[in-house]
């Protein structure tokens, strides 16, 4: 057994345990048991909500283009968050809206629906049936007829959701008109609904993308593994710049001779135009600092009109460690 992972004492302990069949009061204290939480099983932490949140952000722009091609007047769709939530919840605070069936997802097995606010819903059929687009008096179900009329809506949404999603799971289209919002899924089973704000002209409302927990967290993995090479790809970019940077610096380079004693005789003797002889030879290659780290021995030459240094030496560089104060 490697002795790395436990000192001698605690083997003994252990051994002590195995024959008494006790374990110490150390252990008792660390193994109260506590409740598990079943609710929260699966729950994708704020982070990662926040994460799928923000990678809808293009589709919510390529979605208002589209709809404004579709419908003849601009329209905006903005991203308005995501919320994790008990579906029987969800569906008592949506406000009076339609309900349509959009993508079927291959794997995991399960479906997307969309949730329209009414009060966009009947402006963009008044829309798409040449009318000017105004905000509805009252909220009310769909007709058979408007339900077609409407569909084009939903086709194009769950196309766009479709190309959005394409790197990350396999999907195929899926349209089904649901009324209402109630026994689309199970009241206690947890959703997540994406939200986005939709405007156009004088009317405005909210709509809900509903994922499945299920969905919602096999997203969140696969952009998360989709994501790693990306932000690693972008620290080696920093990386690579911060070393660009650091070749472009300057640093001061000291060419001398290394300490040689004289004696204050000859010192104290010195006159303008006299020669002071040191013990080191000509021929000696001298002392070449970098910051004050001691790094070559070199020999002057000249370089034209200009002082230079052949390298005769290179010293490696050592890593300059900090003494603690005791």
């Amino acid at each position: 057994m490697d002795q790395g992972f436990f000192t001698n004492s605690e083997l003994s302990g252990i051994l002590e345990s195995a024959r008494t069949g006790r374990t110490g009061a150390g252990a008792a204290a660390s193994s109260k048991p506590e409740p598990f939480q079943f609710q929260s099983a699966g729950q994708l932490s704020p982070a990662q909500v926040t994460k799928l949140s923000e990678a809808h952000a293009n589709f919510s722009t390529q979605l208002a283009r589209s709809l404004s091609t579709l419908l003849g007047s601009e329209c905006k769709v903005t991203a308005a968050g995501a919320e994790q939530i008990g579906y029987g919840d969800l569906a008592g605070q949506l406000p009076a809206g339609a309900m349509f069936g959009t993508l079927h997802v291959a794997f995991p097995e399960t479906s997307v629906f969309l949730h329209a606010d009414m009060a966009t819903v009947l402006p963009m059929i008044d829309l798409m049936l040449g009318g000017a687009g105004a905000a509805a008096s009252a909220a009310r179900p769909l007709t058979e007829i408007e339900q077609e009329v409407f569909k084009p809506v939903v086709d194009l949404l769950t196309a766009e959701l479709k190309a959005a999603w394409a790197p990350l799971v396999e999907s195929s289209p899926r349209y089904e008109y649901r009324g209402a919002a109630e026994d689309i899924f199970p009241a206690a089973q947890r959703v997540l609904a994406l939200k986005f704000e939709i405007a156009a002209g004088e009317w405005s409302g909210t709509w809900n993308l509903i994922l499945p927990a299920l969905l919602s967290n096999a997203l969140v993995r696969k952009l998360e593994l989709h994501t790693a090479p990306a932000e690693s790809a972008k620290s080696g970019g920093n990386e690579g710049r911060l070393r660009e940077r650091l070749l472009e610096g300057s640093f001061r380079v000291e060419l001398f001779l290394p300490p040689t004693p004289v004696s204050v005789r000859m010192l104290a003797h010195l006159k303008a135009g006299q020669v002071v002889v040191f013990k080191r030879r000509s021929s000696d290659p001298i002392d070449v600092n970098l910051e004050g780290v001691h790094l070559f021995l070199a020999s002057p030459v000249s370089c034209g009109a200009r002082r230079g240094a052949q390298i005769k030496k290179v010293f490696p560089m050592e890593p300059r460690v900090k003494k603690e104060k005791a």
